[in-house]
This record gives C-alpha cells, structure tokens and sequence, in this order.
C-alpha cells in the first residue's frame, strides 16, 4: 500500500480566481458561493486508485477543511489539518494526536500568545485567526513583507513562521507537516510514502517522503531521494498523471 500524503490547496484544489479550464467540479462552497475547485482528471483519479491510500495534509483548520468534506464524494479515511496537529479519523478528531500534539507545542504557548500580540500592534486593522493554541494566521495583501518584519521581532527557537502567497502562519515548534508524517508512519511498516506539495510551506512533508512531487518553485530545496518536478498545470493533473504511469511501471 502506498500512502500518498497530500497539500490541498493549489495542489489538489484550486480556488475560484484560478483557471484550470472548464472541466472541474465544486469541492468548497464559502457564505452560499463556488469557492474551489478540483479537475475532473484529478477527482477521477483520486477516486478509482484504491491502491493508494489519499492523505490530505493542510495548513487549513478543521472548519476550513470541513467546507471541502461536505462538498465531495471523496471520503478520506484519514485527514490531517492545521499543518500537522490535528488528525482526522473516518471524520472524528483523534484524541490521542491531539493530546501529543499539545505534548509537542506545550513550551510554546507563550511564545505563541507574545507572537501573536506583536503581529495584532504591527498590523492592527487586520484580522487574527488563532484557530487552535498552537497555531494563528492572517490574510495580508504583502505577506513576504509581514513575515519578515515579524522573524525580527520575536523568538524563531520558540515558534515557526510560515507564509504562502495569500498568509502569514505562526506555528509552536514542533508543528510540521514533515513531523506529521513521521508521527502518522511511525507504526506503519513497508508503505511507500508519497508526498505532493506546491509551496515552501510543504517542504518538510517533501524532504521525509520516499516520493514527492513539487513544483519548479521550490524543486531545489527538497532532498528527498526521488523528487519529481511537475510542470503542467494545473499542478493536480500532472502529480495524479506521474502516480498513474509509476503504477503501470511498476514503480508503485
């Protein structure tokens, strides 16, 4: 069995202001309007490769994941949302996870409350989402500038900033995607573990995996043994494409 740990959002799932041609299906609906999007190629695949067991690993919190669970005829037995630390089971939170996950981001609470504060004085008409203790994020036009003012302000040993194109991310160490991978493999034994990402966010989850897809933008920093560049867009066809030919080889 391969376990194919995936990124949702511009990597399985595309949002509205994306073009990924006609061809698509609503998977994400937001206050009653089409919000995101899967290819029919990827949700195709997706559901007819009962040979690999599909992972989605996601900054996005429960309430964010929820709005794509409802809209799709994909079930994923697992789930694992807010960038590692919450796992879900056939829908239900895993106590056990999140009681590690709180064992894991315990020293950096604090740290997570003093981040926080300073980023809400930086940028005062903004919004702060904390979602969970060990993780906060806010929408910004100018997240590159955000994250850096923010990295010279406070403790990086204690809490791990993270940005994409559209957010700014603060984590308690320990709340990775590449850590919940290891966490989630650590009983599983002879599974091939695949990992597909499209942001520097995904890395970690890339550098464990024994398999990853990714693309140009931050190919060069992955050090997993077999990486493999995606250039088609959209991002999912090619990722689910490259899958269905190493299965057919035999690679899988």
């Amino acid at each position: 069995m391969c376990l194919f740990f995936t990124d949702l959002d511009n990597t399985m799932i595309y949002s509205h202001h994306k073009d990924i041609g006609e061809t698509k299906i609503v998977v994400e609906y937001l206050n009653g309007y089409e919000q995101s999007f899967m290819t029919e190629y990827t949700y195709g695949f997706l559901s007819s490769a009962k040979w690999l067991t599909v992972i989605p690993l996601t900054s996005r919190s429960e309430q964010q994941y929820r709005r794509v669970e409802s809209c799709t005829n994909l079930h994923f037995k697992y789930a694992i949302l807010c960038n590692g630390g919450k796992l879900l089971i056939d829908g239900k939170e895993s106590v056990e996870w999140s009681r590690e996950t709180d064992d894991i981001a315990q020293g950096s609470y604090d740290s997570m409350e003093n981040a926080t504060s300073i980023l809400s004085k930086l940028y005062p008409a903004v919004t702060i989402h904390s979602p969970e203790k060990y993780m906060s994020y806010v929408k910004c036009d100018h997240p590159e500038e955000v994250y850096t003012k923010l990295r010279k302000l406070i403790d990086c040993n204690k809490v791990n900033i993270q940005r994409d194109n559209r957010k700014v991310y603060i984590f308690a160490n320990g709340i990775t995607k590449g850590a919940a991978i290891e966490r989630f493999t650590k009983s599983c034994k002879n599974e091939t573990v695949i990992a597909a990402g499209d942001n520097l966010m995904d890395v970690s989850m890339l550098n464990v995996a024994d398999i990853s897809f990714a693309k140009q933008d931050i190919f060069d920093v992955i050090s997993c043994k077999t990486k493999v560049k995606i250039d088609d867009i959209p991002f999912s066809d090619g990722i689910c494409k490259s899958l269905n030919e190493m299965k057919l080889k035999g690679v899988l």
